[in-house]
């Protein structure tokens, strides 16, 4: 009965976002108004270590005197000072804020409340670079948080140090209280992640982590914050000389340290931060991050992710590209949010709604999460429901998931979903997961992961799968030699791993066998040796959800490799070579170099190239085409910072390939091929373009400039070269435009 009320009103809720704005602006003077801080007093607290331990290599050797943490905590913040005693060469690299380092940095993760299983985490390097992020124990760490906090760094010959101050208005604490209690890591990381240190023998990587923090009983003052951005943005299309002025805002209120409310209004999610360059000839969706401000704050409590990239809630979805329908994007009235929490209970509630534009009915989003801290777990429950007027579609999707560790070598994870959904076709489906990890003695790492999703399951109205009907075991098997007795080699990982997997029409699918190993030499270089075996089995992607296709027996060897730091830079590459598909031969080779041309000016060049004997792509039915095929790619960043306040880049991705025809054929219901005419010959060519220039005013207010382009050719010509499909598809740009966009921060 509750359930069934819960489906009702869930309609009806979102149409409050199609009020006029004149609404949300009285709502936004009510919330300005309301704000209040309380004096603090004299309460202080301070301590200091200089004792770290080794967890990559995972010795967990105790280090002294090459890490210095000295940390004061009174009722507003806590306020840091990391001094780095024996750093590593200096490695510069091209470093935009909200970036994850490849350099020397240091982080300190912090978890407000006693058990929670996320983590704010804050990173520096020796650059006066920042990222800042959250770590959630299923999906890892997200730099789509963004906080308010001051930092500084000094540099000398001997050591480099991080000074600082993390306010508690970043957190969210569990009960509207004075008393509190924080948990506090602190992490130094070496170039390219090889050495890390760290103030409690664990690390993200190992079971139990958040078992390992230091605990802190604090006290801090009662305050309300009110965080006010408005935004005015100007998008110019040069192709069809069209201009759109667009003024909105988002309203972030923090009434006390456990209750938030935040509100957007006629948001402008104009793309200043460019996906990369992706030809996708597959029938997998493309998995693209949140980058949009409002989406990202305040939202840690919807993470739910399974296997396949599942997400019970996608973000970009609202307003975003609609999996159901042919829609790229959609404008946003507006959206909303309420996050509650009490004792070791958390509540969240987000709605949202789009306008309607043209024949295209905008549609609306409402989703509820409550979830439940047990002192070795957790527990949630989630619900989103979508609106899609334009299809007469209604989605509910509910799920329930469970975390817990059995003790300090063994955590379980799973979870539950139900998706209903009432439209011309009416479907309704269940999946479940679960996934284990077991360490034992630090040196034999186990995990395994089962998972069912039904052939109805629909998740993609709100959230991310990228394949259902799916009945699945993975098992991987790590063996550790953390410190490996050789003159040439560091650090040892033995690695195996299968994975068995069937449809609910119990199709014999490829049975996967893999072994590898990892290794850092002495001299700090990274190397990566594996080999892949796929047995005989259907491919039940190919033809969508059509005859299932058959395919041969594969292998595949893959080699990666990593330098050390040169005085020019770093390199990477990475080969692959085998077979796939219908017994043809193929390759992958990737090649890049990130390198500082001169004081202040980076650049990253990555060159790759994929050829194949036997590369099948879908005819449309049961036809599935067969080609020799090869694309060559190119991805060319350059980033200059001009001053702590002053960022230039220009990013140019390139795309070109040519698919020369090798038989046309039909897939029987047996999965057998039934060969036809030669399909025709074609070649394609994608180019992107973007150069931007960021003005920071303060740590959350900035000014964006950008131009930017994009262009495709397609013909069935194959005589032209790279250079010449490049230079068409730069030619053919077909949209183009200026954007600028001010954010600011009150």
């Amino acid at each position: 009965m509750h359930v069934a009320f819960v489906l009702n009103i869930s309609y009806l809720l979102p149409l409050f976002m199609k009020l006029p704005t004149v609404s949300l602006l009285l709502v936004m003077t009510f919330f300005w108004t309301a704000g209040y801080a309380k004096a603090q007093d004299n309460y202080s607290y301070q301590n200091q270590t200089n004792i770290f331990h080794v967890v990559k290599p995972r010795t967990l050797q105790q280090v002294n005197n090459e890490l210095e943490l000295t940390y004061t905590i009174d009722k507003s913040a806590i306020h840091f000072q990391l001094k780095v005693l024996k750093p590593e060469s200096y490695v510069y690299r091209a470093q935009e804020n909200d970036n994850e380092f490849d350099n020397e940095h240091v982080r300190l993760y912090i978890v407000s409340g006693n058990n929670e299983r996320s983590a704010y985490v804050f990173g520096i390097n020796h650059q006066s670079a920042y990222f800042d992020g959250i770590y959630d124990e299923n999906s890892e760490l997200s730099l789509d948080w963004n906080g308010q906090w001051d930092y500084s760094v000094e540099v000398s010959p001997t050591q480099w140090i991080a000074t600082g101050s993390i306010p508690w208005t970043n957190l969210a604490f569990q009960s509207r209280n004075v008393e509190q209690s924080i948990q506090l890591l602190v992490s130094k990381h070496g170039n390219n992640g090889l050495r890390i240190l760290s103030s409690q023998p664990s690390y993200i990587d190992y079971t139990g982590f958040f078992d390992n923090f230091t605990k802190i009983d604090i006290e801090t003052s009662q305050t309300s914050t009110l965080e006010f951005f408005p935004y005015y943005s100007l998008n110019h299309s040069i192709a069809d000389d069209n201009t759109q002025h667009n003024i909105g805002g988002e309203i972030f209120w923090q009434r006390s340290q456990n209750e938030h409310i935040d509100i957007t209004f006629n948001p402008d999610f104009g793309q200043v931060e460019s996906n990369d360059l992706i030809v996708n000839f597959s029938a997998i969706e493309d998995f693209f991050s949140e980058q949009r401000p409002f989406f990202t704050r305040n939202q840690g409590i919807f993470d739910v992710n399974g296997p396949e990239t599942l997400r019970l809630l996608h973000t970009p979805r609202i307003g975003g590209s609609s999996f159901y329908e042919d829609v790229d994007a959609r404008d946003i009235i507006g959206a909303g949010r309420y996050n509650f929490a009490s004792g070791n209970a958390s509540y969240s509630l987000l709605i949202a709604s789009e306008s309607d534009q043209k024949d295209i009915l905008g549609r609306d989003f409402f989703a509820t999460r409550a979830k439940i801290n047990t002192t070795d777990g957790a527990i949630g429950i989630s619900a989103n429901f979508v609106n899609t007027p334009s299809l007469k579609r209604k989605s509910s999707v509910l799920g329930i998931d469970y975390y817990q560790l059995l003790s300090e070598n063994f955590e379980l994870s799973g979870a539950a979903v139900f998706s209903s959904i009432d439209a011309v076709d009416s479907t309704n489906d269940l999946g479940f997961w679960l996934n284990g990890n077991y360490q034992k003695n630090d040196i034999h790492l186990h995990e395994f992961t089962l998972f069912t999703y039904g052939k109805d399951l629909e998740l993609n109205d709100a959230g991310f799968v990228q394949r259902v009907d799916r009945k699945q075991l993975e098992y991987e098997y790590a063996m550790l030699f953390p410190d490996f007795d050789s003159e040439f080699i560091e650090e040892l990982t033995v690695k195996f791993e299968i994975e068995a997997k069937t449809n609910f029409d119990n199709e014999k699918l490829p049975l996967q066998i893999g072994i590898g190993t990892e290794f850092t030499s002495t001299d700090s270089a990274a190397f990566e040796v594996g080999i892949e075996w796929l047995s005989a089995g259907k491919d039940d992607n190919l033809t969508r959800d059509f005859n299932s296709t058959n395919l041969d027996d594969s292998w595949s060897i893959e080699i990666v490799y990593e330098s050390p730091e040169y005085p020019f830079g770093q390199i990477e590459t990475e080969a692959i070579f085998g077979t796939e598909n219908w017994s043809g031969r193929f390759y992958e080779a990737t090649a890049g170099l990130n390198t500082e041309l001169f004081n202040g000016l980076f650049a990253e060049l990555e060159i790759s190239q994929y050829q194949s004997d036997s590369w099948l792509n879908w005819g449309g039915r049961n036809n599935v085409d067969e080609f020799d095929f090869t694309e060559t790619a190119i991805d060319l960043k350059l980033n200059y910072r001009l001053s702590e306040a002053h960022e230039f880049r220009v990013r140019v991705e390139l795309v070109a390939g040519t698919a020369i025809g090798l038989s046309s054929n039909t897939i029987d219901v047996d999965g057998d091929r039934l060969e036809q005419e030669r399909p025709d010959n074609f070649t394609f060519s994608e180019a992107a373009f973007q150069f931007r220039y960021k003005y920071t005013l303060t740590k959350l207010s900035a000014v964006y400039f950008s131009y930017t382009f994009g262009g495709e050719f397609e013909d069935e010509i194959i005589g032209n070269s790279r250079r010449a499909l490049f230079s068409r598809a730069i030619k053919d740009k077909d949209n183009h435009g200026v954007f600028f966009k001010t954010r600011l921060a009150f």
